[in-house]
C-alpha cells in the first residue's frame, strides 16, 4: 500500500470531524453519510491483510487508496456541509437516485456474493467489504444536501475506479 495512506490517519481524522460536529448526536448512522463512512472505514480496518489471499491484500490496498482520494475530496468540501443547499425532491428522486443506483448495482455486481452457508469466512477481504458496502446503500438520502452528494457520488466513483482496477 502506498506509504502515505494510514488507515487508522483517515478514521481518527472523519471520527473527530464527527465528533467536532455533533453528527453523531444528530443522526443515526443510515442518516449520515459520514456516520456510515466511518462505521465502514471500521470494519474494514479490522482485516488483517497479511493473513489473506494476494487478491484480498490487492483488493484492501486498492480499496484505502479510494478511500484516500474520498478523504482528500471531503477535506475540500467539508466546510461547506453545513450550509449548503438542500436538494429539491424532484432532483433526489430522478437525476441522484438514478445515478446512485446504477453506480451502486455496477459495483455491488463487481463484489463477490457473500458465502451461502451458516459461517461466513470474514477472514476475506471481499466478504468484509461486501458487507460493508452493502451497509451503505442503506443511507437515507431523505436529509442530504448537495454537498453530502456529491461526497456520496465521489465515495461511489473512487470505489467503483478502485474495482475497475481489480
Amino acid at each position: 500500500m502506498d506509504q502515505n495512506i494510514n488507515p487508522q490517519k483517515l478514521i481518527d481524522d472523519l471520527q473527530h470531524w464527527i465528533t467536532a460536529n455533533r453528527e453523531d448526536q444528530v443522526w443515526t448512522q443510515h442518516e449520515s453519510l459520514y456516520l456510515e463512512v466511518l462505521a465502514q472505514w471500521k470494519a474494514v480496518n479490522r482485516y488483517r491483510p497479511e493473513n489473506g489471499t494476494a487478491d484480498d491484500q490487492r483488493l484492501y490496498q486498492l480499496y484505502w487508496i479510494a478511500m484516500d482520494q474520498w478523504h482528500q475530496s471531503f477535506a475540500q468540501q467539508s466546510e461547506e456541509i453545513f450550509t449548503a443547499l438542500p436538494i429539491q425532491a424532484t432532483d433526489k428522486v430522478g437525476f441522484y437516485d438514478g445515478v446512485l443506483q446504477e453506480l451502486q448495482t455496477v459495483i455491488l455486481d463487481r463484489l463477490p456474493q457473500v458465502q451461502q452457508a451458516k459461517i461466513v469466512r470474514m477472514t476475506s477481504f471481499l466478504n468484509i467489504l461486501r458487507v460493508s458496502v452493502n451497509d451503505l446503500t442503506k443511507l437515507s438520502l431523505d436529509d442530504l444536501n448537495v454537498v453530502d452528494m456529491s461526497l456520496l457520488l465521489d465515495y461511489w466513483k473512487f470505489l467503483g475506479d478502485a474495482l475497475r482496477k481489480f
